[in-house]
């Protein structure tokens, strides 16, 4: 029989985690708690739902951005991925047709991605994040609140995270270097699409290679209001 061993992260009241990330996040509940009282004027069932809905709020105001795939993201495609393999490996033929994703599960994993997203302007962000927390609470009066305190809102979900003070010419050196890496990642992305464009490269190569110098133009764009930020 197999053993399996694993790391686990505990706070000092007992609760345990399989990492560090979630650990922090549950001993910081009670300060994202107390600050969610003070912005929601106490109420009780608001503050419970913001607490609880942190993945509805995040991915609201994410759309029209490029999102990141988090280590949480990552863990939970891990967890799905293995899921699938055990019921491939059951030998059930009812399961049969996941043969491909039982096979190539490290590669799915690594290579996960978001898809790329157009980029939108503040009122069209605004107009999808509306869509996107109507669709999830079928509240209009609580979308709306949501959005008009987006800001008090993503601060309260930091409370009680170590603020790292950092080096005014660090951080802007560091900015700096971020535009540079940014613009020549565009001009590789760029390259490689007019090689296969003169190659004559079949359609998905192509349309791959496009979507990889429009993400790089939005990477560098958002590397120059960094910039911009520090400057």
């Amino acid at each position: 029989m197999s053993e399996m061993i694993s790391q686990v992260y505990t706070t000092p009241d007992g609760a345990t985690f399989a990492t560090k990330a979630e650990a922090q996040d549950y001993l910081r509940r009670p300060k994202i708690q107390e600050a969610f009282k003070k912005l929601t004027g106490n109420n009780k069932e608001l503050t419970e739902w913001l607490l609880d809905n942190k993945d509805v709020v995040d991915n609201a105001f994410e759309v029209g951005t490029i999102r990141r795939v988090t280590k949480g993201d990552k863990k939970k495609l891990l967890t799905a991925l293995e899921t699938v393999k055990e019921l491939y490996d059951s030998n059930n033929v009812e399961y049969h047709k996941l043969k491909f994703l039982a096979e190539n599960v490290d590669n799915i994993h690594e290579g996960f991605r978001y898809p790329t997203q157009k980029r939108m302007t503040d009122e069209e962000k605004e107009v999808a994040a509306k869509a996107t927390l109507m669709a999830e609470t079928e509240n209009e009066e609580l979308s709306n609140w949501i959005i008009n305190n987006k800001d008090d809102i993503l601060e309260a979900y930091d409370a009680g995270k170590e603020k790292r003070q950092v080096n005014p010419k660090a951080a802007q050196g560091l900015a700096n270097y971020r535009v540079r890496n940014a613009e020549k990642k565009l001009e590789e992305a760029k390259d490689t699409l007019k090689t296969l464009k003169e190659a004559k490269a079949d359609k998905e190569e192509i349309a791959e290679a496009e979507e990889a110098v429009v993400e790089a133009t939005s990477k560098l764009e958002d590397a120059k209001a960094a910039l911009e930020a520090v400057s």
